[in-house]
């Protein structure tokens, strides 16, 4: 019997996610077998990280910088111009320097003290050098983003007690006002070139010093202190997901959480297809999207450049047009209207629909492509819109299926699909980039962490279920957080005795081994009550 290639193709997507996942045969009542990645069986430690000398995210920035110093690998845009500047690893050595010696002068806060400082600005240049000087001096990064109103930054400033804050000159006005309810915090460091006379006596009326990023750089560069240099356990970051009407938990997430996520990532990626010192990363993940720590920790552990970009959603084609960046990692949103955009200007034609028809039978019988005939006649220009470079997008659970082809197919780019939680480091599970079909799975677990799925009375969802077993996804490994800062009894809800995450979301493993997440979990009353506490 004749076999035809589509078969074939599916066949083999099929066996090499098959040989990505790993499962023990022994559960308990109620409960799914436990799932691992087939890199890590039963047995073996679960990854933590890339190697002895690479424990925290300041070894990584030490490791990386070394790979290639003198190298052009920092790109970011100038004020308001549509240009990027350039900086070697050593220029921005000595920026993440002085800026955290100049911290430590300015604000007389000591370092390895677990001192939450708050970063109140999108990813940018200013917004990593200070990160990479908190890892440098063992402060805590607290990344506030996406805030609706002020009630949600005071409330953040009050759990955390601030001092401290960076911010940027378009949030300025909005911490200036809400300063009469954040009393803890006394510096405050504006990463801008423009601060008024009003805004300066508005801070000194509240007792409050008002710095301009550059400044503070200026007075360390001087006479740079000595590393302090944290331990794996010790806390990088409390992430607060603010992207809903009410504030979250912080997370606590320790360097040892962070370098665990950062190289299962890596770990998950075929061996021909991960980062290198030629590769350079344009992200569009905020400084709170825990993803943007372990993609920028891969990118600079191999030495690699990354691109800091305007932040508009109008300018995302023309930066990565600007940058020509070889990872291109966004959000579905970002993606999707990405995808709407460059359907409405190409998506019309006859030879694009003919080509779009043709390359998509292509990625069906197993190939993704930029070589075909039709990417030299007409969908070449399609593909330039991203910098013509690209060669893997990554992005997160939920992406439109309809999106992720047109990346394959009219772009001819691979995609790799991910699926994490804050309290997770951001990362779960892995879609195999080599993986092309519809099944809407999220891949199997990757090295750090181990899956497993719990009745759910409320849903239904049992561990029996036909064909496959569902339930409450729960998450074990070196990535989970440390808990929910200043949360004792929610993080013992969240975490149990025995390490479990108890993730809140509904998920089915599928017979080979690849988790689909179904939805949320409904909230009792009780577990509401104890998880607010």
């Amino acid at each position: 019997m004749e076999t035809d290639a589509l078969t074939i193709a599916l066949t083999i997507a099929i066996a090499i996610v098959l040989a990505l996942s790993s499962v023990t045969h022994i559960r308990n009542e109620g409960e799914t077998v436990i799932h691992r990645s087939k890199t890590v069986p039963h047995g073996i430690l679960l990854t933590k990280r890339p190697s002895e000398k690479v424990k925290t995210l300041y070894d990584v920035w030490q490791t990386g910088a070394a790979v290639n110093p003198t190298g052009r690998s920092f790109m970011f845009m100038l004020q308001n111009q549509f240009a990027f500047v350039e900086a070697t690893y050593e220029q921005i050595n000595m920026r993440i320097s002085g800026f955290g010696t100049g911290f430590v002068k300015v604000t007389g806060l000591k370092p390895k003290t677990d001192t939450p400082v708050g970063i109140f600005m999108p990813y940018s240049q200013e917004s990593f050098v200070a990160q990479q000087a908190f890892y440098r001096y063992s402060f805590v990064a607290v990344p506030i983003h996406d805030l609706r109103s002020n009630d949600l930054l005071v409330e953040v400033v009050d759990q955390t007690k601030l001092k401290a804050i960076i911010v940027s000159q378009k949030v300025l006005p909005l911490l200036l006002q809400s300063l009469k309810e954040c009393p803890t915090i006394k510096t405050i460091i504006m990463a801008g070139i423009y601060i008024s006379p009003e805004q300066l006596e508005l801070a000194a009326q509240h007792g409050v010093r008002l710095l301009k990023f550059a400044a503070v750089e200026y007075e360390g560069s001087w006479s740079p202190m000595a590393p302090v240099q944290p331990d794996p356990e010790d806390v990088a970051m409390i992430n607060y997901n603010t992207k809903s009407t009410s504030l979250s938990k912080g997370v606590m997430l320790t360097h040892a959480n962070l370098i665990a996520a950062m190289t299962a990532f890596t770990e998950a990626l075929p061996a021909t297809k991960r980062f290198t010192s030629k590769d350079r990363l344009l992200s569009h993940f905020s400084n709170g999207d825990v993803i943007s720590v372990f993609l920028s920790s891969a990118i600079i552990l191999a030495g690699g450049s990354l691109v800091f970009p305007s932040g508009l959603m109008k300018n995302v084609l023309h930066d990565s047009q600007a940058s020509a960046p070889t990872i291109f990692a966004s959000t579905p949103i970002i993606l999707e209207k990405i995808h709407e955009a460059l359907q409405l200007t190409y998506g019309q034609g006859s030879m694009f629909k003919r080509g779009f028809a043709a390359k998509l039978a292509l990625l069906q019988a197993g190939r993704v492509t930029t070589t075909s005939l039709w990417d030299l006649i007409g969908l070449g220009e399609v593909r330039s819109k991203l910098g013509g470079k690209v060669r893997m997008v990554v992005t997160t659970h939920p992406t439109k299926p309809e999106t992720l082809d047109y990346i394959r197919a009219a772009m001819g780019i691979h995609v790799i699909a991910t699926y994490g939680r804050t309290e997770t480091s951001g990362i779960v599970t892995a879609r195999n980039m080599l993986d092309y079909t519809s099944v809407p799975h999220l891949g199997p677990p990757v090295g750090c962490n181990e899956v497993k799925l719990v009745d759910d009375v409320t849903a239904g969802y049992t561990s029996a279920d036909e064909p496959s077993p569902r339930g409450e996804i729960l998450i074990r490994g070196p990535n989970v957080m440390k808990g929910y800062y200043k949360k004792p009894s929610a993080t013992s809800v969240a975490i149990d005795e025995h390490g479990w995450f108890h993730s809140g979301e509904l998920g089915t493993f599928h017979a080979n081994g690849t988790l689909e997440v179904l939805g949320k979990k409904k909230k009792t009353k009780s577990a509401a009550g104890a998880a607010s506490a």
